[in-house]
């Protein structure tokens, strides 16, 4: 599994989560050091979205969060097609994908997926992110 997180303005390091995510790991491995300095390089109006898994709801990780004082996004379960992330994904697999032959083994993969996560066009982000109030609307 990787992590990884959107802007209009950024895009953190696609993170290899190795094993279960758990609340712990989530907050120690991923928002200390990749989003909330994201956050923090947007500005007070940056808005955290995630996607109501387990891990992202923990008391751990929402006490974090209020510490932290990131603005979450108040999210309706079992909604991922309205999360611009999860048509970042889909583009993320069409574009490993394109690459023949297939990735020889782990390490390979890992390497493609953050070329091709670094090479994803910004444009093309910010029409996933700019498209969600039409998304909510429909």
């Amino acid at each position: 599994m990787v992590w990884g997180g959107i802007g209009t303005r950024l895009r953190t390091p696609l993170y290899h989560v190795v094993g279960n995510l758990t609340g712990v790991r989530y907050q120690n491995e991923i928002l200390q050091p990749l989003v909330v300095p994201a956050l923090q390089a947007i500005g007070p109006c940056a808005i955290l979205q995630d996607d109501n898994a387990p891990p992202h709801r923990s008391a751990a990780v929402n006490t974090f969060i209020q510490q932290a004082r990131v603005n979450r996004m108040l999210w309706p379960a079992n909604s991922p097609d309205l999360n611009p992330i999860e048509h970042m994904w889909d583009e993320l697999c069409r574009r490993v994908k394109q690459h023949h032959p297939p990735p020889a083994n782990l390490g390979q993969l890992l390497q493609w997926l953050q070329q091709e996560w670094n090479g994803v066009p910004r444009a093309f982000i910010c029409n996933l992110i700019h498209s969600m109030h039409q998304r909510c609307v429909e």
